[in-house]
């Protein structure tokens, strides 16, 4: 039987939204396309969701005397270095590109023990450098940890968990997959500054200083 008006043709696909030239668009391929609009929402929604966390890490208040591995230890607040923020999310970034390697999970004790494990290998890096360079205070955004790196007439020491950085220090702000990377030699320090995952901050001359000789360490 032959397809009219009203007939098998029209009974077998119906029509939903139009094309620009008065077409009609099937209602198959219409519901396909919302499909796809909805799917891509949602990545959106996850992606802003996990800046946001990323965010809240770098911004939220934790205990003076400790980091974010002991919040709640005691009764004073102190809250992340201005570059947190953007240091937070570069280095998300960089994990979610694959640029960075992502933390293995772990419980708050161990992961403080890996930190700073290397921070302090970070602070004997630095210490082949440091003939006469400035105290630097060091803090890894995900939980606020600082450590301090300080020069002196007996050598270089580093002080781990500090409460933060002291007066006149010169203060470098990095997340620990980022520092990780550094330490491997999977990244140089001069593009690791270049895409916003490490900061440096300070008195101009020393932290010009330190910059250098960090461009030389992890070069």
């Amino acid at each position: 039987m032959a397809g009219g008006p009203g007939g098998d043709d029209n009974r077998v696909m119906r029509y939903h939204g139009s094309f620009a030239g008065g077409g009609r668009v099937p209602r198959a391929e219409a519901g396909s396309r919302r499909c796809i609009e909805t799917a891509g929402r949602g990545v959106r929604r996850r992606t802003a969701a996990a800046l946001a966390a990323a965010i809240l890490v770098a911004t939220l208040p934790v205990p003076a005397s400790g980091c974010g591995y002991h919040v709640g230890l005691a009764a004073g607040l102190t809250t992340a270095h201005a570059s947190s923020v953007p240091v937070a999310v570069a280095v998300h970034a960089a994990v979610g590109a694959g640029r960075l390697s992502p933390l293995a999970d772990a419980p708050p004790p161990l992961a403080l023990v890996r930190a700073n494990g290397a921070m302090r290998t970070f602070s004997d890096a630095l210490a082949s450098q440091s003939a006469g360079l400035p105290a630097v205070a060091l803090v890894l955004v995900e939980a606020h940890l600082w450590g301090r790196i300080v020069t002196g007439s007996a050598g270089t020491r580093f002080e781990a968990h500090a409460v933060g950085p002291a007066g006149g220090d010169v203060i470098v702000v990095t997340g620990e997959p980022a520092l990780r990377a550094l330490l491997d030699g999977r990244i140089t320090w001069n593009a690791a500054a270049a895409a916003g995952l490490v900061v440096v901050d300070g008195p101009p001359g020393d932290r010009e200083r330190i910059a250098r000789a960090l461009a030389e360490q992890f070069s």
